[in-house]
């Protein structure tokens, strides 16, 4: 059998039907007043307000601002991730002493966090790149060491009847037997630096997505506000199904489900 390499949903025409049938009702249900708010746009406005601002450069400029950051957190939370949850989930003594304050950080919401991160870091990308980190970082933590420590022990026996060495063993035996659930988390974690930045655009550097809705929301234009919003949704979206794609091209090309809830 063939295995093919397409983007997840890209050619699921119920999913575009529902999709399309939902932007038709909001249309409909605005037009005949049933939906009757100030700030509540048609669809059409916000197509409207996508087209100007791509047209301007605005868009392209704050998607590229919101995609680095959160390219970069990702991949700075992922290598500190595997790392921590390598350690937490091969070596018992690092897990017993340190699993507690694992569970009490990683529960410490991030938006408690920024005016912290703000007073130390101020409202530069660097202060945004580390809220977003610290979110994504705990995914790939907590993902990773239930992964390691789920290793089959024959695995490990055949590791030592080998004569392999330690490196050797996280090589060959458990960062294989793992990666399903650091893939899980790697999709959680992209989604959190996602959400953290634009947050973190809001609050703390004014760029990207978030400063695009800030200021839509101040200048009472709610299709901007409307339109940067639903950017940052296609861009979760594509960011996910990026991630898949490129998972299902590595060896067994096999990428679990995940369900999580959000960072901030």
């Amino acid at each position: 059998m063939t295995r093919t390499h397409s983007l997840p949903g890209a050619a699921n025409p119920v999913g575009v039907a529902v999709v399309v049938v939902a932007i038709v009702m909001w249309q409909l249900l605005v037009a005949l007043r049933i939906l009757d708010y100030s700030f509540l746009p048609s669809a059409g406005d916000v197509g409207g307000a996508l087209w100007q601002l791509a047209r301007s450069g605005e868009l392209l400029d704050s998607v590229g601002h919101t995609l680095l950051v959160t390219l970069v957190a990702s991949a700075i939370a992922i290598v500190i991730g595997v790392a921590a949850g390598l350690a937490l989930g091969m070596l018992p003594l690092v897990h017993t002493f340190s699993m507690a304050s694992v569970d009490f950080f990683r529960t410490l919401p991030v938006t408690a966090m920024i005016p912290a991160i703000l007073l130390v870091w101020g409202p530069t990308a660097e202060a945004e790149i580390i809220a977003a980190t610290y979110a994504a970082a705990w995914q790939i933590v907590v993902n990773t060491t239930g992964g390691v420590r789920a290793t089959h022990p024959r695995l490990l026996d055949v590791a030592r009847t080998f004569g392999l060495t330690r490196e050797q063993t996280v090589r060959k035996i458990v960062l294989p037997a793992a990666m399903p659930a650091i893939l899980v988390g790697a999709r959680l974690a992209i989604v959190s630096a996602l959400v953290v930045a634009i947050v973190a655009e809001m609050l703390i550097n004014p760029a990207g997505l978030g400063w695009g809705l800030v200021q839509g929301q101040q200048a009472l234009q709610p299709g901007v506000t409307w339109a940067y919003a639903v950017t940052a949704g296609i861009l979760g979206y594509l960011l996910n199904a990026g991630l898949m794609w490129a998972a299902r091209r590595m060896p067994g090309g096999r990428v679990p489900s995940s369900s999580g809830t959000s960072a901030a």
